[in-house]
């Protein structure tokens, strides 16, 4: 190839692209390792990774010609954060639970106001909030408005230092022998108390729930109940 072709034509096209795919490489593997580390670790990442960028940036506009500990130290600053990030959320060094990456987080969820709500304050049963405190119930409830037609409930675990979760099927005892059929309409996941959390049935709505269904805790199954729709969403009717 002619050497004056090379340096007028091609290397003109190829430095340009080199740089955007070194660039693209640079923050996909940032994105990938925030998205594999928890939310603190990130936080904690990002913060490292910015100091050694600006100390990077201020020790090579402040020097001519940068001696070879200052290059050393230069690279340590700009390199080391990223690759301990990298081995940390590749799970080379550390134990970081999957359901802790950022990447399985659950998406904030908009909540109605007068979305039902559901709480435990024991092992034993299930409750209503009061003004007062909760209400023990077996018996639950339920009268949608039109934003509240989608299977979504709050539940509020108040027992501190404890597991629970809700979990609502179809019912296949009778009343007198209730127990839960095997159709699933929504599962909570597990929440470990005190805390108030929202969740929501996957295409469903509670119009589209039987006349009554089961509902109980998965992981004290003595905690469980009949609920009933008391009314259709507005509109629906």
């Amino acid at each position: 190839m002619n050497p004056d072709f090379k340096s007028r034509v091609v290397m003109p096209i190829l430095i340009p692209i080199g740089i955007f795919l070194a660039m693209a490489a640079f923050i996909g593997t940032l994105a990938l390792t925030f998205l594999y580390n928890t939310k603190s670790g990130a936080l904690t990442l990002a913060a490292v990774i910015a100091g050694g960028i600006l100390f990077t940036v201020s020790l090579a506009t402040t020097q001519d010609r940068l001696e070879t500990p200052r290059r050393a130290a230069v690279l340590v600053a700009a390199a080391l954060p990223i690759l301990v990030g990298v081995a940390l959320s590749a799970g080379l060094i550390g134990d970081i639970a999957d359901e802790e990456r950022m990447v399985n987080a659950q998406p904030l969820l908009v909540v109605p106001d007068d979305a039902p709500v559901i709480a435990a304050e024991n092992s034993t049963e299930f409750c209503l909030p009061t003004d007062g405190g909760c209400e023990p119930m077996d018996r639950w409830e339920v009268t949608p408005s039109a934003e509240t037609e989608d299977l979504t409930f709050v539940f509020e675990n108040r027992e501190a230092g404890v597991g629970h979760n809700v979990v609502i099927n179809d019912l296949a005892g009778s009343p007198d022998d209730p127990s839960p059929g095997p159709t699933n309409f929504a599962t909570s996941t597990v929440v470990t108390g005190v805390v108030t959390d929202a969740f929501v049935g996957s295409d469903v709505t509670w119009a589209e729930l039987p006349e009554e269904w089961y509902f109980f805790c998965a992981i004290h199954p003595n905690m469980n109940g009949i609920g009933v729709v008391a009314g259709a969403a507005d509109g629906d009717a």
